[in-house]
């Protein structure tokens, strides 16, 4: 195999020969045909520019970099005919050598930091003259990243925006939340707009086709969009149209690969085996004690003691035989996950000319799931196109249909895949394998009656499609010069069917026990249409060192939705995919309609800037909501902002080391109305009464009415400033922020006594504030062949709740109602709060010691007492940590040699927790103590006070505590990742054939630095961001391995 690949021994000893030959001939030549020049590089002010990059077009290989002096030397060719100056801060020089042999060149200041246009809501504007906190990313930073998601190309590279991967599964939706978590039950995920189009999330949109992230982070960018940016704005704007008079063919192709990263830390075969023989025997010593029993009692002996078979006290007595008697040892976590492939290929035609420009592109993605069975699919295709109509008005649009597919069965949560494969018993019948459905007791044996979770995943359908079309078109006029007016309408419809079917041949439940039932399937439709309108007038005028831009507009949304659902038995047969009213019985239909949702909304911003120096920006919006009671559906949002630009003073030293100094103020008011379309409407639902003996069919209240309902608003002030040191070598971004919300929108609980069906309703309560620093550094270290630069930055953000409504009662939730966290004034949102384990009674003198629960015993797990009275009840409850961590940061190093370039990224987070339901469930495993399998951590519980165990893990057999959510499963969520390593060569091609040919390798979430044992990531959370901090069992993050291509022509 190998000689397909590697010459002989001889054949490769004459061709090396040969090239070193060849080199020399190359060598003679060139020292025969060479020249010496020399120069010298100023600055503006005729200052040396130190560390200048001198490059030889002719012969990329001779360059050289100016000295303290500012003076160079080469020797070139002597046909060489230009040279190419660059140096930091300062626009690019071509040089003509025509014979010359000294040089005095003169470099020209670049402004193009602060020229950079960036897009801010309803326009665009200058970086420089940015009043606000708005975060950019360019395509470059995320075209090669193989993901179904944009929002994971974003984790680690912005400050102060919070991008989790609650699960890692194919196609699976990401948590954004920018500067902290600001509603309580309301949506807190940011408002995502596309080429100026509100949408629900980003699925379905490709890397390849953004051109530009911005991420609008305070009031005074986000009050633009008054009630849909009180948790930040992000801007997304797509590629359209390609080279002037070129028409461009990019094409795009990675392949790669995927693997789990970590496996949880459960007992292998032989360990359950030896743990479980040691808790039979002392199960059955202490049950049938009085009857002489005796840890070394065969299984005959104990069966006869016992009367009957109970797999709690009896031993197989194959455990204790060679080979342990033919039984298979199982991996059930190899048998669940897998190696899997992930492949993303893309198509795009462009061309651009004076009058017109369009853009579009194909796009396919297909990626298995690491998890068997599950796996993601798309197919999109989006067009963007313009042009010009006369010499005053242009005319737009772009249309995007995207299909989808997710398949798999459910990997996540209670009872799912993933907890179902870590509780099975390692050991089963030789026979049984991985793929056993419908076996009851013992195929699994005498461990477990679940039936295998492979063969589950592998046999039941559960699969959903969703179409995704947005199209929008507009028209700009200029009425006059400077004066544009435009006209912008879309239309967004997605819709999703998703069928489950479970054959016969698979038990209903995980359980073995539920064998015999018939197949089931239900199908699911849900479609939502939605309408914008929205009209903008802008004016932007320059008179001398004066610059005006004023716009205006007005918006107009409405939305719709409507569900069906079907669900039915006894199916013909198990091929049956599909189902129909008449052909199967079916058990339950039902349609909804949803509540329209409408918006109209009017807007306005003014900015104001002189002589580079000073902005003034202010935006004023006014929206109403259908949503809210009928006393409170409108709503104004404010905003100011201010920036100066001090280092464009007269008084700035011009050499000064600190180049560049702007200081940056805003404040500004949003909105937020994340709530059902109903939720201030009193509704009606079908109800029967007595009368007169007879049941009379009549009408019932469901939920109660509230004109009062308004909006949550958010109040946010920002200071900023911005430098940059040895002209921009070095630039820096500092923020300091505090976000106020009131009025929190929350659903409360509604006395009994009121008689209604629901007993919750909406209303405004409490307070909660976020306040926060943000630090952004970029640094060029390495400018000469080598390049290298660095980006870090870093961001805290605190969380406080400041008012619970009038008697600021503390509000406490969790998952199945476990009270696990608190919404506490003075304390962060979803704060843990539960009993804090801190060791086990090793012996009697300790139950003595210490407080204790009632019914304890030695071996149990202690608690803290907190009240100090002596006794461990409800009373000892505290908070013992959050959700959110304090910090996040990420870090990002490029390197640039000749055509290579090397790109490593760490993210990282620290401050907050993670409550592992996952392995709480594992540990008090349904089917008995010990019958599944456990976290490897049980090798070394306590067993007697001679086998004492590690000192925190409890006896398995305790039951005194086995219902309590304590602190034995909070875990730190701090972690330490590096997200990505991507190393990439341009390779050299005939200009002729391509522009551009570039080949990469990358690896993603390479490895990760945490102490959590509780599940496969720190990261996750199980039930999405307004249940953070839960994990059961969430699908993991896969590393994965790319291989990739692009290429232009």
């Amino acid at each position: 195999m190998l000689n397909r690949f590697i010459l002989p021994g001889r054949q490769m000893y004459s061709t090396f020969w040969s090239i070193v030959f060849l080199l020399l001939c190359a060598a003679t030549a060139t020292a025969q045909n060479t020249r010496n020049i020399s120069g010298v590089v100023l600055d503006e002010n005729n200052e040396p520019a130190i560390g200048a990059n001198i490059v030889v077009k002719d012969a990329t290989s001779v360059m050289a970099i100016t000295g303290l002096d500012g003076t160079f030397k080469l020797t070139v060719p002597a046909q060489a005919q230009t040279m190419t100056v660059s140096y930091l801060g300062y626009k690019p020089q071509t040089i003509k050598l025509q014979g010359r042999n000294t040089f005095k060149i003169q470099l020209e200041v670049d402004n193009v930091a602060l020229d950079e246009v960036v897009v801010i809501g309803y326009g665009t504007a200058k970086k420089g003259n940015l009043t606000g906190s708005i975060a950019s990313v360019k395509s470059d930073d995320i075209e090669d990243q193989a993901s179904s998601n944009i929002a994971s190309s974003l984790q680690g590279m912005l400050a102060g925006v919070d991008v989790s991967a609650n699960s890692g599964a194919p196609g699976e939706e990401l948590s954004i939340i920018i500067r902290g978590n600001a509603s309580i039950h309301a949506d807190d995920t940011p408002l995502y707009v596309v080429d100026g189009i509100p949408v629900d999330d980003l699925g379905g949109l490709s890397n390849n086709d953004i051109a530009s992230i911005e991420i609008l982070k305070d009031a005074s960018s986000s009050a633009i969009y008054g009630s849909r940016g009180a948790n930040g704005v992000v801007l997304i704007t797509t590629k359209n149209g390609g080279d002037k008079n070129k028409l461009s063919v990019s094409v795009a192709a990675s392949f790669g690969m995927q693997q789990i990263n970590k496996k949880i830390d459960v007992m292998s075969a032989e360990e359950w085996i030896s743990f479980r023989t040691k808790l039979n025997n002392i199960r059955y010593v202490n049950k049938y004690a009085a009857k002489g029993a005796k840890w070394t009692d065969d299984y005959e002996t104990r069966l006869s003691k016992m009367g009957s078979v109970n797999y709690e006290y009896l031993n197989d007595p194959r455990w204790s035989e060679e080979n342990y008697g033919g039984l298979a040892m199982l991996d059930w976590q190899d048998a669940f996950f897998q190696l899997a492939p992930v492949q993303n290929y893309s198509v795009a035609v462009a061309n651009s000319s004076a009058k017109a420009k369009f853009r579009a592109s194909v796009g396919y993605f297909d990626q298995k799931g690491v998890a068997i069975g599950t796996g993601y699919r798309r197919v999109s295709l989006r067009t963007n196109f313009e042009s010009k109509v006369g010499k005053r008005i242009t005319i737009g649009g772009n249309v995007t249909p995207i299909v989808s597919w997710n398949y798999g069965g459910n990997v996540n949560g209670r009872s799912g895949g993933a907890e179902t494969a870590l509780s099975m018993c390692p050991v089963a019948e030789a026979d049984a394998g991985y793929h056993t459905s419908s076996e009851p007791y013992p195929a699994y044996g005498w461990a477990s009656s679940n039936i295998s979770p492979v063969a589950r995943m592998e046999q039941v359908t559960n699969d959903s499609e969703t179409l995704r079309l947005q199209m929008a078109a507009y028209i700009r006029a200029e009425i006059i010069e400077d004066l544009n007016f435009e006209v912008l309408g879309s239309y967004s419809f997605r819709s999703q069917y998703s069928h489950y079917f479970r054959p016969s041949s698979v038990m209903s439940g995980w359980s073995s026990n539920d064998e015999g039932q018939e197949a089931e399937g239900t199908r699911n439709i849900r479609r939502y249409h939605s309408y914008m309108v929205q009209s903008t007038l802008n004016y932007t005028k320059e008179i001398g060192d004066h610059g005006f831009n004023i716009m205006a507009g007005a918006s107009a949304e409405m939305g719709t939705s409507t569900t069906t659902r079907l669900a039915a038995t006894d199916f013909a047969d198990n091929t049956q995919l599909g189902f129909s009213m008449s052909s199967e019985e079916v058990t339950s239909a039902s349609a909804g309609f949803g509540t329209p949702g409408r918006m109209l909304s009017f807007f306005g911003r003014a900015q104001y800037e002189y002589d580079n120096r000073y902005v003034v920006t202010a935006s004023l919006r006014r929206d109403g909501s259908a949503k809210f009671g009928r006393n409170n559906r409108w709503g104004l949002f404010p905003s100011v902002g201010a920036t100066y630009r001090i280092s464009n003073e007269s008084f700035w030293p011009k050499n000064f080391f600190i180049n560049s100094m702007k200081i940056r103020a805003s404040w500004g008011l949003n909105g937020n109305n994340s709530i059902r379309s109903n939720a201030a409407v009193g509704l009606m639902s079908d109800a029967g009464y007595s009368l007169d003996g007879n049941t009379v069919s009549g009408y019932a209240p469901t939920t109660i009415d509230n004109v009062d309902l308004g909006w949550e608003k958010t109040r946010s002030w920002n200071l900023g400033l911005d430098l940059g040191f040895l002209k921009n070598r070095i630039t820096v971004a500092l923020d300091i922020y505090r976000k106020l919300t009131d009025g929190m929108l929350y659903e409360v609980t509604v006395p009994a006594s009121m008689g209604l069906e629901d007993n919750r309703a909406w209303d405004n309560v409490g307070s909660i504030e976020n306040k926060g620093v943000e630090l952004e550094i970029s640094s060029r270290n390495l400018t000469g062949p080598l390049k290298w630069t660095t980006s870090f930055n870093i961001a805290y953000n605190k969380n406080e709740i400041l008012s619970m409504g009038d008697n600021n009662t503390a509000i406490y939730g969790g998952w199945n109602n476990s009270n696990t966290h608190v919404f506490m004034v003075g304390e962060p949102m979803r704060s843990y709060y539960m009993y804090d384990a801190i060791g086990v009674y090793q012996t009697e003198e300790d139950l003595r010691r210490y407080a204790t629960m009632e019914g304890q015993k030695v071996g149990d797990i202690r608690y803290r007492d907190v009240n100090g009275d002596g006794i461990i009840n409800d009373n000892d409850r505290t908070l013992v940590g959050k959700a959110r961590p304090d910090f996040t940061w990420g870090l990002t190093n490029k390197f640039n040699y000749k055509r290579f370039d090397l790109t490593v990224t760490l993210t990282g987070q620290w401050g907050g927790h993670l409550y592992s339901l996952l392995g709480r469930t594992i540990d008090r495993n349904s089917a008995g103590p010990g019958r599944g399998n456990l976290l490897a951590k049980w090798l070394h519980s306590w067993f007697s006070e001679e086998d004492p165990g590690d000192g925190i893990t409890p006896s398995f057999l305790s039951t005194t505590t086995s219902d309590l959510y304590d602190t034995r499963w909070l875990y730190k969520s701090d972690f330490v990742k590096i997200k990505n390593v991507m190393l990439g060569y341009n390779i050299p091609i005939n200009k002729k054939f391509a522009s551009k040919l570039r080949t990469y390798f990358s690896i993603q979430n390479l490895y990760t630095w945490d102490k959590y044992d509780g599940g496969f990531s720190p990261e996750a959370s199980t039930y999405g961001s307004k249940k953070t901090g839960y994990d059961f069992g969430s699908y993991p993050m896969a590393r994965v391995y790319t291989l990739g291509v692009n290429m232009e022509f």
